[in-house]
């Protein structure tokens, strides 16, 4: 959840914006209703219900009914478009922080394999100088055990 704490304003603000449009639609869609049944009720003042249903939740008042209501889908249509473009933003900055990271981790595999490239081929040096001790050493315990042997032969006579 760490990642995300950056974002939670944002969709806490945006959750408050889902709340007061769910209101905006419920009111609308209560007047609407009302109309309907004023409509149908041949004592209701149905241009009082009209009149008041031409004012919006801003305090605007509206020429006719349907401008109030198609006013109120366009700011909706606007604020969500706002909040979908803000959304989105901070999507592209986190996917483009997961993938700076995901570099840098790529980049710190590199220089750990050209490290340990740089100490095998240390190592393989060392090896060799070792290995060509050895064989010196191999030579030289080699030529010792003969001198030794030649040593015997002669103090023996052979006879061993």
């Amino acid at each position: 959840m760490v990642q995300y704490e950056d974002i939670l304003p944002t969709v806490k603000q945006i959750e408050k914006l889902a709340q007061k449009l769910i209101l905006a639609i419920t009111v609308l869609n209560t007047r609407m209703d009302a109309q309907v049944t004023a409509s149908t009720d041949a004592d209701a003042d149905y241009a009082a219900e009209v009149a008041d249903a031409r004012a919006d939740t801003w305090g605007n008042v509206w020429g006719s009914l349907g401008g109030n209501i198609r006013g109120g889908q366009s700011r909706l249509m606007e604020a969500l478009s706002q909040a979908q473009t803000l959304l989105q933003g901070e999507v592209d900055a986190l996917s483009e922080s997961r993938m700076d990271s995901t570099l840098n981790i790529a980049d710190e595999a590199e220089v750990r394999r050209r490290v340990v490239a740089r100490e095998e081929e240390c190592r393989i040096l060392t090896d060799d100088s070792l290995q060509r001790q050895l064989n010196t050493l191999s030579e030289a315990v080699l030529e010792v055990l003969a001198i030794i042997s030649e040593n015997r032969e002669r103090q023996t006579g052979g006879t061993e």
